[in-house]
């Protein structure tokens, strides 16, 4: 089975070599400058009635800052009780508390009427891991390959996550934060949901997830993304577990461009 996983990451790496195409990076970076101006426009337009909008958000924060403290108190004494049954599963998965490194990358298509392009996506991340919560930091590096010259569309991801881990096998994580558009020097909103199921005596894992962000002034979706991905443990030392991953990803820039790419890398997770 190693051998088999080994010889598809190899021919993975082999195709992103050779699969070249013309810059359809440039429609991406085309939509990320129209959004930038119509964020600018709304932020002009709405300057001029923020008075009286001031004075209904103050009416309404006083209305609901009662239910806001009774409901934040109920809610952190969840969180405490869920981090300490989390903490109490360390013996059988040493992973909750933990340091994750992801060297990952994938090959995309994009089918257009007129011909289909060929990406590489660069996404190396990093992820702590303390019970209950998570932080996952990780770059997005699309990247085309117009005669040997990479054109690139960049952006990196900060998240806070909430994890709930009923049994040793299962895992839901959710939560927000940031991602940084680099082209645009833009920040929108990121969220994310995932979902982790183990296999093979909690050795491999299927992971599922998806993350999305959301500029809040223009209504629009400058990134979606959701992806499926087996997980093969292919090492394992006293504190350190080395995975090898392959599945698929979907990609979407601004609600136009579609990217179906297939996946792979390596993670070394530290514990």
């Amino acid at each position: 089975m190693k051998r088999i996983v080994l010889k598809i990451l190899f021919s993975i790496i082999l195709i992103s070599s050779y699969l070249y195409s013309s810059a359809q990076i440039e429609d991406i970076k085309k939509s990320s400058k129209e959004n930038k101006s119509n964020k600018s426009s709304n932020s002009s337009s709405s300057s001029s009635s923020s008075s009286s909008d001031d004075f209904a958000a103050g009416c309404m924060a006083d209305m609901c800052g009662g239910c806001f403290n009774a409901g934040a108190a109920v809610f952190f004494a969840v969180i405490v009780e869920n981090h300490q049954s989390m903490m109490n599963l360390l013996d059988s998965d040493p992973t909750v508390l933990s340091f994750e490194a992801r060297a990952n990358f994938a090959v995309g298509l994009h089918y257009s009427k007129n011909k289909t392009y060929t990406y590489v996506n660069y996404l190396p991340g990093i992820r702590g891991n303390l019970g209950a919560f998570s932080t996952d930091f990780r770059f997005n590096i699309l990247t085309e390959y117009t005669d040997d010259f990479p054109n690139s569309f960049t952006s990196w991801e900060w998240l806070f996550l909430f994890n709930i881990e009923p049994i040793e096998t299962f895992k839901l994580s959710f939560g927000t934060g940031v991602q940084a558009e680099r082209f645009s020097d833009s920040y929108f909103n990121e969220h994310y949901i995932g979902f982790k199921f183990g296999l093979a005596n909690n050795n491999d894992y299927i992971d599922l997830d998806t993350r999305f962000s959301m500029d809040y002034s223009t209504g629009a979706f400058p990134f979606f993304e959701a992806g499926a991905h087996y997980k093969k443990r292919i090492a394992e030392f006293e504190s350190v577990f080395m995975h090898i991953t392959l599945g698929g990803v979907y990609q979407n820039y601004y609600q136009s461009n579609d990217i179906w790419a297939l996946q792979g890398g390596i993670i070394i997770n530290v514990h």
